[in-house]
Formats: structure tokens, C-alpha cells, sequence
């Protein structure tokens, strides 16, 4: 018999229960070095079968397990209360008490389930009972004979019935698979449902336990996660030495780089100074490229098939259908990243033009007519199924240039304006000119830098206004001032904490958008609160919006431990999702840089 064949055999130590993933996680939670929750997944990991195995890096990775159907606040804390025998409003309010979703889940479940021994087994017949006849119900093909528990296998399968499913059927399988839960379980799955299971398994520790319980070359393992996009399957592949074997696969987004903020010209000179290409920095030709004010997107084209995904890797086709069916025409095949950009009289309009394609505003083709919208594509990720990212940027400018984007799609997409340039005094004259062209700034670029997927550094760098700005999460409002005091217009936002992957509190600001913009924002805000106390409401952390500021200051005040001077909102950000937010640790290091004082 094989090694595969016998680990098959023996009961893996992640388990079928539920129990036993559930129990790491928890284990994960609570520990407090990066290390350690890298050796807990890496142990549990190698003693898993090839199934577990797949499923358990499903689970534990750092995306949705829905594809492209957000399950509700609403449905999740009905279904909840039910199944705890709780009435309504009570997972609010253990809500606005613990911070987290997850928590207040465990708690509510814990509290009305204070059971132990005999009392604890009659409870949990009675669940099986209850389970079985949901099941019966719905037609899922559960028997009373089945354990209470779900298994890890089905896992997969019951999130995509609860995906794929609407209204009281959605609602009747929650309640069936929160039936067969622990409290702690409970807690796990309703935050996999919600897109995020919190445990701080981000920042490639997946990747580290999978290379550590396979002995892998990190290296091998993160770039097969690339191309595979399927952290399961990497495992596996990390199991049976077969990293090499790893393929790129189309239309599944993949995290994108990003630019390093800079001060100006002469910050920019002095971090490419440092880079091996670069022998005088007033001589060598550096490459820039225009800033657009858009929505970031990934394009990826195979045949008369195109899908753009956003910087949060959610597929954001339906909102741009136009620039969709241009790519399909284009007889290109490969993986684009860019901008999509409002576009009239030759020139780039604001991404808050953008808003209503996002948000659903714009429902109709007439409405999405209203406003003309281009990809500007600046790198090119893959050729075909060839990954080019491990080239140069000069490669890949070149390759990028080489498709006639432009003239293929009729001018719905194009290549970023992109020119060569030589010192301090080149760059500031380039920015000048982006400026004037409508754009935010200015990108400079490496000339040998790969793309470095996820990652910040003097790869690119960026030169925008002087004023800076954060990415944030909305976690509370109440009513504004004035002729705004009918509407949520004052918001306190939060940043994530990287370790927990928790989201702390740095600040209030009134919003700074047009009229319509606010009451849109504050009808969503009213509709997704969570729990109120007077005037000021708890909402659902979903909507991440960019926060202009003067200075980082330390504050022992604070929950996150900083807070920013003169704070406001000043755009929307649809395109992200609340793990794109900023992150203490970006905080900490801009406090360092600035030499930023205590409050």
C-alpha cells in the first residue's frame, strides 16, 4: 500500500467532526506569536488526510468560502437567535458589547446553552432531532440517524447550498448547520460565512505552515499559490513534492502589487539610489507612469471569456460590462492590471464618478451609459498561461505594449501614458505634467523590478499630493450637524490589527462627499446598524472609505493606540473590502518615519 493510500486509512487528526477543526482555530485564535500559529497548522496539517488537507487550507485561508453571494447581517442574526432559542435583537446587542461578529455568535449559543452532562445529551438529541427534520425539509438528505455535528467534508458543500440559495430556503439550511454546532464551532462558521475567520492566519503564515508541514521551500509555496489560486490544492502539491508542477490558471485574481507612498521627487531619488540597477540616479533613465484616479482592477481574457476582478480579488465584471465585452474582442489571452477610469473629453474624471457602478446605483444600461469608462492597463501578469511576473518591468512594459490593447478594443483599453526620465528635477517635471493631463500623480518604476504580488517596496513608487491618506473601516455613525443632522454623516472608522485581524478604532470625521453620496451612505448605514445607544448606532463593518489627514499620533486613548490629526473622509472605496484596510503595523511605521509625538 502507498503512503497516500495508508495516511487515507487512518483517522485524520483534523477529524470528519466539526469539533476538531473548530478546536484549532480556537488554538490559533489565542495564540499570540506569528510562529506559533504557524506550527499549530503546520502539525495539524501534516497528520491530515488528502481530503482534510484540502478542505482544512480552504477553510483557513484568508477569502470567502461563498463565490459571489454576500449572506446578510440580517439572515445570519435570525438564523442565530433561532437556533440559540434567543429573541430578536439579542445578537446585536452582544454585538455592539464584543466588537465581533464571531464572539457575540459564541456567546449567544454559550449563554442559552448551559448544559452539561445528561442535560447536555438530551439537548443535543433533541438538536439532532430538530436537525433531522430541517434536513427533511429542505430535501438535503439527512437522516435522524446522522450525527448532530457537520462533518468537515460536507463543509463544502452545505456553504455552497447556503450560497446558491435565497430567502427562507437559505435561511432553513443556516439554521440546519448551526443546529449540529458547538458554540466555539458556531463561531467559526458564521465567521467563514462572513468571509474572514479572524484567527490572524494572514501575511503568508498559510503558506509558512504548508511549506513547514511539507518541508517546502516557502519560496516554491507562495508562488504556486499564485498560480494555482487554491491553497488545497498547493498543500497537496507540497505533500507530494510536486510544487513544480504548479500552472497558472486564469480567472482566478491574484493579489495585487502595490506602490509605496513617498513624500516627493527627492524621496523617490534617494530609495532607487539603493536598488543594484541604478548606478547614478542622475543619469540612469527611470521609467514613470501616469496615476490614475480610478478603481484598480485586474482584467483576465481567454477567447471571447473576460472577468475583472477588484483589489479586494471580488469579481466585479457586472459593474463594468462594457470594458468586459471590448477584452473579448480583443483576441488577447492573459491576466492585465490597471484602472478603470471615468473618461470624457480626453481626459480622466473622479473615481467618485465610479461610485454608483459599484455600490448598484447604476442598475440600468442607460445609467451605466452616463458615464464612459476605460481600463488602463499598466503590467501585464501573464501571456497566455505563461506567468510573467519574475520578468522585468521593462519586459513586461514591452510585451504590454506589444498586444495594440488600444487599437484591438477600439479604445476601450489602453496602455498606462508611460514615459523615461533622469534625476530629481525630471520626475518633479513629470509629475507636473501628469497633473496637468487630469492624473493623481505619478508611479516610478524599476526598471528590473518583478511584479511582487501583494507587496509594497521601491518597486513602484508613488507621488501624489502632499496630503495623505488612509484606507478605513466604518464601524459607527450618528447624525451630522446643521443641514446635515437628518443624516449618518459623522462615522468612526477603524483600522486592522494585524496579528488579530481585528479592527481598532483610530478616529471620527465627518464626511466630505456631495450630497447625494452621504444620503446614499447614511440609508446604507441606517439599514446595516447593528445596535444604537442614544443618537450614536453600531453598523456592520463592511463599507471601507479613504481618510485625508494631516499627522499619525500616538494615543494611549485610543483603541488602535494612534489617532490622526484633522481627520475627514474624503471618497468611497466600493473596491475594497475591510481586509484591505489599513493595518496598525502600516500605522507604526509611519508614526517611525515621521518621528510622530504622543497625544
Amino acid at each position: 500500500m502507498d503512503r497516500g493510500s495508508a495516511r487515507d486509512s487512518q483517522p485524520s487528526q483534523l477529524g470528519n467532526a466539526m469539533k476538531r477543526w473548530s478546536n484549532l482555530a480556537q488554538r490559533i485564535e489565542v495564540a499570540t506569536r506569528t510562529s506559533e500559529k504557524s506550527h499549530l497548522l503546520a502539525s495539524a496539517l501534516k497528520s491530515a488526510d488528502d481530503i482534510d488537507l484540502q478542505i482544512a487550507c480552504r477553510l483557513m485561508a484568508s477569502r470567502g468560502v461563498l463565490s459571489g453571494s454576500e449572506i446578510s447581517w440580517g439572515t445570519i442574526a435570525k438564523a442565530v437567535e433561532e437556533v440559540a432559542g434567543a429573541p430578536a435583537g439579542s445578537l446585536a446587542k452582544l454585538l455592539d458589547e464584543r466588537g465581533d461578529l464571531g464572539r457575540a455568535v459564541e456567546d449567544l449559543m454559550e449563554s442559552e446553552r448551559p448544559l452539561a452532562g445528561p442535560a447536555l445529551e438530551e439537548a443535543e438529541r433533541s438538536a439532532q432531532i430538530q436537525r433531522a427534520a430541517l434536513a427533511e425539509a429542505t430535501g438535503s438528505g439527512e437522516t435522524a440517524h446522522a450525527d448532530t455535528a457537520p462533518k468537515l467534508r460536507t463543509l463544502p458543500d452545505i456553504f455552497a447550498a447556503i450560497g446558491a440559495a435565497s430567502g427562507q430556503r437559505r435561511h432553513d439550511l443556516l439554521v440546519q448547520l448551526l443546529y449540529g454546532c458547538s458554540p466555539a464551532a458556531g463561531k467559526f462558521v458564521v465567521r467563514a460565512l462572513a468571509g474572514d475567520l479572524r484567527i490572524g492566519l494572514r501575511d503568508g503564515l498559510l503558506e509558512a505552515a504548508i511549506a513547514s508541514a511539507f518541508d517546502a521551500d516557502p519560496t516554491e509555496v507562495r508562488w504556486a499559490m499564485l498560480l494555482e489560486g487554491d491553497p488545497g490544492s498547493v498543500a497537496l502539491l507540497a505533500r507530494q513534492g510536486r510544487l513544480h508542477e504548479a500552472r497558472l490558471h486564469l480567472f482566478h485574481p491574484i493579489p495585487p502589487m502595490l506602490a509605496a507612498m513617498t513624500s516627493g521627487a527627492s524621496e523617490v531619488a534617494e530609495r532607487l539610489s539603493d536598488r543594484p540597477e541604478i548606478e547614478d540616479i542622475a543619469t540612469a533613465e527611470i521609467p514613470v507612469e501616469d496615476k490614475y484616479d480610478g478603481v484598480r482592477a485586474q482584467l483576465h481574457m481567454q477567447g471571447d471569456r473576460a472577468a475583472l476582478y477588484g483589489r479586494d480579488l471580488h469579481d466585479v465584471t457586472v459593474s463594468f460590462p462594457e470594458i468586459a465585452a471590448a477584452a473579448a474582442t480583443t483576441g488577447v489571452s492573459g491576466i492585465l492590471d490597471g484602472e478603470i477610469v471615468a473618461w470624457a473629453d480626453g481626459r480622466p474624471l473622479p473615481s467618485s464618478t465610479l461610485t454608483p457602478r459599484l455600490s448598484g446605483a447604476a442598475q440600468t444600461l442607460a445609467e451605466q451609459q452616463r458615464t464612459h469608462v476605460i481600463f488602463i492597463a499598466f503590467d501585464l501578469l501573464a501571456l497566455g498561461e505563461e506567468p510573467l511576473m519574475q520578468r522585468s518591468y521593462l519586459e513586461r512594459r514591452a510585451a504590454l505594449e506589444s498586444l495594440q490593447l488600444d487599437t484591438k478594443s477600439g479604445g476601450v483599453l489602453r496602455a498606462a501614458t508611460q514615459e523615461t526620465v533622469c534625476g530629481v528635477e525630471g520626475i518633479e517635471a513629470a509629475f507636473i505634467t501628469s497633473r496637468q493631463r487630469g492624473s493623481e500623480g505619478l508611479v516610478v518604476k524599476a526598471p528590473h523590478a518583478p511584479y511582487a504580488p501583494g507587496r509594497r517596496g521601491s518597486g513602484w513608487l508613488k507621488v501624489k499630493r502632499s496630503l495623505d491618506t488612509l484606507d478605513c473601516v466604518i464601524v459607527g455613525a450618528e447624525p451630522g450637524l446643521g443641514r446635515r443632522r437628518a443624516l449618518l454623516s459623522d462615522c468612526t472608522f477603524a483600522v486592522r490589527d494585524d496579528l488579530s485581524g481585528r479592527l481598532a478604532t483610530i478616529g471620527r470625521a465627518s464626511v466630505a462627499l456631495p450630497d447625494t453620496e452621504i444620503s446614499e451612505l447614511s440609508v446604507w448605514l441606517e439599514a446595516h446598524t447593528l445596535a444604537q445607544l442614544g443618537a450614536y448606532r453600531s453598523v456592520e463593518p463592511r463599507i471601507v472609505v479613504e481618510v485625508a489627514f494631516d499627522e499619525v499620533r500616538r494615543s494611549a486613548r485610543a483603541a488602535s493606540g494612534f489617532t490622526l490629526r484633522a481627520p475627514r473622509i474624503v471618497r468611497l472605496r466600493p473596491d475594497l473590502g475591510p481586509d484591505q484596510a489599513a493595518t496598525l503595523s502600516s500605522l507604526e511605521s509611519r508614526c517611525q518615519t515621521s518621528g510622530a509625538a504622543a497625544e
